[in-house]
């Protein structure tokens, strides 16, 4: 099938905006670091919290 569709296209990272290349074909990354993906789950949990949910 040769190349994915997503080589060569970046996205940017959720947590800081720099570009993250895309190599996998099934589940694009989002994040470019582990900790980025931890920080933006932590501050999505802990705004929940204080913001009262629904």
């Amino acid at each position: 099938m040769g190349d994915f569709a997503n080589r060569g296209r970046t996205v940017p990272c959720k947590w800081c905006n720099r570009p993250v290349a895309q190599d996998r074909r099934w589940f694009p990354r989002q994040y470019c670091g582990r900790w980025h993906k931890v920080k933006h789950r932590v501050t999505e949990i802990v705004g929940e919290v204080l913001g009262g949910g629904a």
